[in-house]
């Protein structure tokens, strides 16, 4: 069976850290016939990484918190980041290093397309709601999954291919963005305030980065499957 590396989040429960992962990205990749391999945060997992990388057939990341300012070059007052975990950001971004230098399909969702964005040399804003002139609304803490913005299309993209319509309206919940695109990456969506939506590489086997959620709006459109579908597809050619 073919196996998927995903990172772990933490939190601090009752003095306790508490590594966890949402549960349907393991659902939708579970019944698609791919074994989720979670990767924990914690000190000792960097001891063992070798092992986790020797096999396994892609990479999926999910939502988290903010990126370590050093991996896109910029000075930011690190007391400013939401959910900030150095150890998470190392972990996850030798596995991501590792899968694109190894051409392993790799699926990045919010965090993970602005973690995309930064290994290809690109940049991000630290927040998209005071960098950005009027921006969109990317996040609303009081209406968090029902919130919606529109995202517009790019014909020819593995996105528009998937979706089959020019406009979406999508979930979004990050106040980090793409600011400058990476060499390589070719974008699939924009924000009507300009903020990159979705990227992929045509270049690599599969390297696909979304800043909105299919997979908490499956039933509202065909394409947030296909997504999952040509994903796990790309996965089974390894």
């Amino acid at each position: 069976m073919k196996k998927v590396l995903m990172v772990s989040r933490r939190l601090t429960r009752k003095n306790k850290t508490i590594d966890w992962f949402s549960e349907i990205y393991l659902q939708l990749l579970a019944e698609r016939g791919v074994m989720p391999i979670i990767v924990p945060i914690a000190e000792a997992t960097k001891g063992i990484l070798d092992e986790y990388l020797k096999d396994y057939d892609g990479m999926l990341m999910m939502e988290g918190g903010d990126i370590d300012p050093i991996y896109y070059h910029e000075n930011y007052d690190l007391s400013k980041l939401d959910e900030y975990d150095p150890l998470k950001d190392e972990i996850e971004i030798t596995c991501l290093r590792h899968a694109f230098a190894a051409n392993k399909p790799i699926l990045g969702f919010c965090r993970g397309v602005q973690l995309i964005n930064v290994l290809h040399g690109g940049k991000i804003y630290n927040d998209v709601h005071l960098e950005i002139p009027n921006p969109v609304l990317h996040i609303n803490y009081e209406n968090y999954d029902s919130h919606r913005h529109k995202v517009i299309l790019e014909e020819g993209t593995p996105l528009f291919e998937w979706y089959g319509q020019k406009e979406l309206m999508v979930n979004t919940y990050h106040h980090q963005g793409i600011k400058v695109l990476g060499k390589g990456l070719i974008p699939m969506a924009h924000a009507e305030d300009g903020l990159i939506e979705g990227v992929y590489n045509p270049a690599h086997s599969f390297l696909v980065g979304l800043q909105f959620h299919p997979e908490r709006m499956l039933s509202e459109y065909e394409g947030n499957q296909k997504v999952f579908d040509a994903f796990t597809d790309a996965v089974k050619l390894r």
